[in-house]
C-alpha cells in the first residue's frame, strides 16, 4: 500500500448522517455521497477540517431545513440528535495509516 495521503479533497471517504434517540441508540443512518457533502458543508463551522473527516459533527435543528432543501431525500425526525461523520472508504477496502517516518500529514486520518 502506498504511503501517500489518500484523503486530499475529500477523496476516499464515505459520510453518514446518523440520528440517535434519547436512549443514545442509533435510530437512523443515512449514507451521503461526496457531492452531497459539497452541497451542505457550507452549513457547518468547519474550522481547519474542511472535509469533515476529523470526527462527528452535530447537525443542529436550525440547519435541518437547509439540509433537507439541499439533499431533498432526508426527513429529520423530532426527538433525534443528528451527527455527520466521515470514515475511510478506500478502493481496496483496507484501513490506511501512515508509516511512522511520514512527514506531517496535510489532514486528519478518518476512522475506518
Amino acid at each position: 500500500m502506498t504511503n501517500d495521503y489518500p484523503f486530499v479533497d475529500g477523496k476516499n471517504l464515505a459520510w453518514d448522517l446518523a440520528g440517535f434517540g434519547a436512549d443514545d441508540w442509533l435510530k437512523v443512518s443515512i449514507p451521503l455521497t461526496r457531492e452531497q457533502i459539497i452541497d451542505v458543508r457550507h452549513l457547518f463551522d468547519l474550522g481547519d477540517d474542511e472535509w469533515m473527516m476529523g470526527g462527528e459533527y452535530p447537525v443542529a435543528p436550525d440547519i435541518w431545513g437547509p439540509m433537507h432543501a439541499a439533499l431533498g431525500s432526508i426527513d429529520f425526525q423530532e426527538g433525534l440528535e443528528y451527527f455527520l461523520g466521515a470514515r475511510q472508504d478506500l478502493p481496496d477496502g483496507q484501513f490506511w495509516r501512515p508509516s511512522p517516518d511520514t512527514d506531517p500529514l496535510p489532514g486528519p486520518i478518518p476512522p475506518p
